[in-house]
């Protein structure tokens, strides 16, 4: 998540989005209700592609 969060101060946040559906989709520690709290990641929770990675990938 280091890198996703490096991408985000960029303000690359394509990138820092594709480095977290990748760790989404892979078995890790990160999970979707770990990203919705992030602080680093806050300026990506606007945003329609963050959303919808957490909606796909929360588990209730």
């Amino acid at each position: 998540m280091v890198m996703a969060s490096i991408y985000t101060k960029a303000g690359r946040y394509d990138d820092a989005l594709d480095e977290l559906e990748y760790l989404l989709s892979i078995p890790s520690p990160f999970t979707a209700k770990l990203l919705r709290i992030a602080p680093d990641l806050a300026p990506l929770h606007n945003h329609p592609r963050f959303q919808a990675l957490i909606e796909k990938y929360e588990v209730l």
